[in-house]
């Protein structure tokens, strides 16, 4: 299990719950949602819609993360990332993730808007 921490970009309210390791973070978070604790939109779940904006960060932040292609067009599309962008990019707190895409592999502290 890893403890996952919101923190809403909009009144800086924090929640925290525990995730099962290698699920989605879309998917862990699906209850919070429904109960209207978290504020977190999507529409698809899928990855193709681009609803589902984060920023993260855990202890790998800093490092390079490889997007999947479906994340990395979905990305440009919605998200402000530049077309000509490599697969590989520097896993920043800045950077706009999508919450369908990201799986959980360690604590994260997840920026909600």
């Amino acid at each position: 299990m890893y403890k996952l921490t919101f923190i809403s970009l909009q009144d800086n309210r924090r929640l925290e719950c525990t995730a099962q390791a290698q699920s989605t973070l879309i998917s862990a978070v699906r209850s919070l949602v429904s109960d209207g604790k978290l504020q977190l939109a999507w529409r698809c779940g899928q990855g193709t819609c681009g609803a589902c904006k984060v920023r993260l960060e855990h202890a790998g932040s800093g490092s390079m993360v490889t997007l999947g292609g479906k994340e990395k067009n979905v990305m440009i599309r919605h998200a402000g990332l530049a077309a000509d962008s490599p697969l590989t990019i520097p896993d920043t707190p800045e950077l706009v993730r999508l919450a369908c895409h990201i799986q959980i592999k360690s604590d994260l502290t997840i920026y909600v808007e």
